[in-house]
């Protein structure tokens, strides 16, 4: 029996061992198959596309504007210059092996050390980015496949590598490489990329080891070691090429200290690849990161050529930016050593489209964008984000007629203030809103609580860190701040029926040579209701018409729109970190931000939001010349309500019918305006039409001489300082009741012949006379002095206004603001507050 159970398991392992040798054999055979599969495979692509390596020319890569215009193309007009290996010095060749391919004269074509340390690390961090690319690999990539990264890419580029090492020799796949690595900018091969950078040809005899080192680092991230663009990272990169050129014995210790020891050039000495118009580069360079990050396009795939680009970008729009960005008078003073910085961007207001951008008022390519990269406070401008919109949206009970708490305060430590001190028991939320009220945001935040407007600005795509969970937020208090980028993206669901679209410049991009065609998919998430987003609209255009946004309106468009400044820290104040309008028209959505970076003592900003309006005003009417004007589009099923505030006008007239040496006369007083105000007086006439019958008026009594009995109405219109136009009071008609009561008394008709004062305008039954003292000194019309009434008193609850808005549309003293008419004022028009922000919005 023993016998025979040794034979079982005899026979058993030797069944075992036969099944072992067959798979081994199998696993050869199947090696070798896939090795002269992948030799045969190499071998067909590059006998099918033996002329890239041959050919440098290729077709442009063309960039289209909206309108389907060419922007720009990619490829430098001149040739690319071919050179010879036997013309380049040791010294670039062996810096190239040094950082990119130490073992290069060692493979055949993969380094299979290097390969199997890439997929260690790449299985690490879960991704295909890791190198471990040969030079036989890097040339078979950059002449017959697309960069994108998959496992299928990478065996088809090991299969062309061992293929070119079997036709080619080391130094013919050298020359060929070194002729077709991409250095950044446009540029292919050492020879056209060291004219570029150091304006000499790679065989001059004073080519520098730190020269061909720089060239030898670009290849790795071409964008992040330009040293035109990041010195700092590129002397960095340059200088570890020349350690490893040392440490490999291709220089001394000597040479590597001289060549670290070397400058970086400074600027270039010829036009890159992409022929732009000044101006256009910040969006370039967006639209060039935006195909990489969105599509898998690298700007080398680009460059490389054979790419149609459509971009969402307009001329028009950004020539006006270009345009009214070099004026300096739009800014605000200089400091000692540097201007104030600014960005602007505008995007379609339905689908997200990036028409321009400013990156800044120095922009320089591949350099910090403050349109995109900028995080700064919003201040005051993120009120109707992170306050009102969430409100509205969340709870039926508030509304633009809500009443607010102003009242000063303290919510558990945190005491916001008004700009002005100025306080009372209620507000309606669009007068907090029209006149950029600090306590009445903070107070229906806490009403709402922190969570629910924290919540809604996620769903409008500003990103917030756990630090902001406080109600400083209403007022833009952010730990890190936000960008004229994220601010515009997210005003577009005001003007979209609460449908906010994620900002993009590229619509489309094809590439026929390979068959390929991206496409953009809108992207819009719905993030307020649709009467929520017109209710929140409605009272920003009304901050636009009456309130701080004034200096934004544009002669015959609408605009809606929020201001925004923050407290500065390195001033008093009356000194401005940040200065913000982001607004819209039915077309477009714009962001303007301004402000020193970095502010000190020697550069502080003393004007505001006004400048910011006044540029997006500006930039705008330029931007839309030519486009027809239309209005916002109330969204379906959302009903127009006529509230009435409870917030009343400050300035209050009162209109008394007297009779005087038997001429009737109209005798108008109003108080409520401040010490530095002027004043225009108009009838309105029975049709309804304005006569302006006295401006530029410093007294607050007018008389009026009527040549009939016309029951005229009456309204006075306020102008600051710098003649512009103040809330105006409400339309009064004449009261007749001092008279009756003069004519019931027995008073002759003729009262004040022998030069008398007027009747007495601070009693008399009038309703429509407020209480307290009237007057001033009194007007004069036609020549008559009606006297004097006494000394006028302010109420105090009108605010002072900003001395940095002025009248955009240019109305003096005396006459109406060009191209704004004057409609009878709503019921609830009031003061004007300046906005103002940091801790206190």
């Amino acid at each position: 029996m023993a016998t025979k159970a040794k034979k079982k398991v005899r026979k058993k392992k030797n069944s075992l061992l036969m099944i072992a040798v067959s798979f081994a054999i199998f696993l050869l055979l199947s090696v070798i198959g896939g090795y002269f599969a992948l030799l045969y495979a190499g071998d067909r692509m590059i006998a099918e596309n033996e002329q890239k390596l041959k050919d440098l020319k290729a077709e442009p890569t063309v960039i289209y504007d909206k309108n389907g215009n060419e922007m720009t193309s990619l490829i430098r007009q001149k040739n690319r210059e071919y050179k010879p290996i036997n013309e380049m010095p040791k010294t670039l060749i062996n810096s190239f092996l040094a950082v990119e391919d130490k073992r290069f004269f060692e493979h055949k074509g993969v380094d299979m050390i290097r390969i199997g340390g890439a997929i260690v690390n790449d299985i690490r961090k879960g991704s295909l980015a890791e190198g471990g690319s040969t030079i036989t690999q890097q040339l078979a990539r950059n002449v017959f496949l697309t960069l994108d990264q998959t496992f299928w890419r990478k065996t088809k580029e090991m299969s062309i590598a061992i293929g070119l090492e079997r036709k080619y020799s080391k130094d013919q796949i050298l020359e060929m490489y070194l002729n077709r690595v991409y250095l950044g900018e446009g540029e292919f091969g050492v020879e056209d990329a060291a004219k570029y950078y150091f304006g000499k040809s790679v065989s001059d005899d004073d080519f520098t080891v730190a020269e061909a080192a720089m060239l030898a680092a670009i290849p790795k991230a071409p964008t992040t070691y330009s040293p035109f663009n990041n010195p700092e990272k590129a002397k960095l990169r340059r200088d570890t090429v020349i350690r490893l050129m040392y440490e490999q014995g291709i220089i001394t210790e000597a040479q590597k200290n001289e060549a670290q020891a070397e400058e970086l050039p400074k600027e270039p000495t010829e036009t890159a690849g992409a022929s732009l118009k000044k101006g256009y580069r910040a969006f370039f360079d967006h639209m060039l990161d935006e195909a990489e990050a969105r599509y898998s396009v690298t700007e080398e795939e680009l460059y490389r050529g054979g790419w149609q680009v459509y971009t969402t970008f307009d001329p028009q729009m950004q020539d006006a930016m270009v345009e009214q960005y070099a004026n300096a008078k739009n800014f605000p003073k200089d400091g000692a050593k540097r201007g104030v910085e600014s960005a602007m961007i505008v995007v379609d207001a339905k689908n997200g489209g990036i028409a321009g951008m400013i990156g800044g008022r120095n922009y320089a390519p591949k350099g910090f964008n403050y349109a995109t990269d900028m995080q700064r406070q919003p201040g005051s401008s993120f009120k109707p984000l992170a306050v009102y919109a969430p409100a509205v949206d969340s709870d039926s009970k508030w509304g633009s007629n809500s009443s607010l708490s102003n009242k000063r305060q303290s919510f558990n430590g945190y005491e916001p203030r008004n700009y002005n001190n100025r306080y009372s028991d209620s507000v309606s939320m669009n007068r907090a809103l029209i006149d950029s009220l600090n306590v009445p945001a903070v107070w229906l935040l806490n009403e709402i609580g922190v969570k629910t407007g924290m919540d809604y600005l996620k769903k409008f795509g500003i990103d917030l860190a756990p630090e902001d969970r406080n109600l400083a937020i209403a007022l833009g208090g952010l730990s890190k701040g936000t960008s004229p980028l994220k601010m515009a993206q997210a005003y577009t669901a005001f003007p979209n029926g609460g449908v906010m679209s994620e900002a993009h410049s590229i619509t489309k991009m094809t590439n026929r040579s390979v068959g390929v065609e991206r496409v953009y998919e809108e992207k819009q998430t719905a993030v307020l209701k649709p009467q929520s987003a017109w209710e929140v609209h409605s009272m920003m255009e009304r901050a636009v018409q009456e309130g701080t946004g004034k200096a934004a309106r544009i002669s015959g468009r609408h605009v809606a729109g929020k201001t925004g400044t923050t407290q500065s820290i390195a001033g008093g104040s009356d000194v401005n970190k940040d200065a913000w309008f982001v607004g819209y028209t039915p077309e477009y959505v714009g962001a303007v931000w301004m402000g020193f970076d970095p502010e000190d003592k020697q550069h502080l900003m003393r004007q505001g939001s006004s400048l910011t309006a006044q540029m997006f005003s500006k930039v705008l009417a330029d931007g839309l010349k030519g486009v027809k004007s239309s209005d916002f589009v109330n969204p379906g099923g959302v009903k127009e309500e006529q509230k009435q505030e409870e917030t009343e006008s400050p300035i209050q007239l009162a209109a008394d019918l007297t009779l005087d040496n038997g001429q009737l006369k109209a005798v108008l007083s109003w108080i409520g305006g401040l010490p530095e105000y002027t004043y225009d007086v108009y009838r309105i006439l029975p049709n309804g039409e304005r006569q302006q019958i006295a401006s530029g008026m410093k007294e607050t009594v007018f008389v009026d001489i009527l040549d009939s009995p016309t029951a005229y109405q009456y309204i006075v219109i306020p102008r600051n300082a710098e003649g512009q136009e103040e809330a105006p009071s409400k339309v009064v008609k004449i009261s007749t009741t001092q008279l009756d009561n003069l004519l019931n008394a027995g008073e002759d008709a003729n009262q004040g012949t022998d030069g008398g004062s007027p009747p007495d305008t601070g009693d008399g039954g009038n309703e429509q006379l407020p209480p307290g003292d009237n007057g001033g000194q009194g007007g004069q019309s036609n020549g008559q002095n009606p006297g004097n009434s006494g000394s006028t008193s302010n109420p105090g609850d009108t605010p002072a206004p900003p001395p940095d808005i002025v009248n955009p549309g240019g109305g003096q003293s005396g006459t109406p603001s060009q191209g704004i008419e004057l409609p009878p004022p709503p019921p609830d028009q009031g003061g004007q507050n300046p906005d103002s922000s940091g801790t206190n919005g």
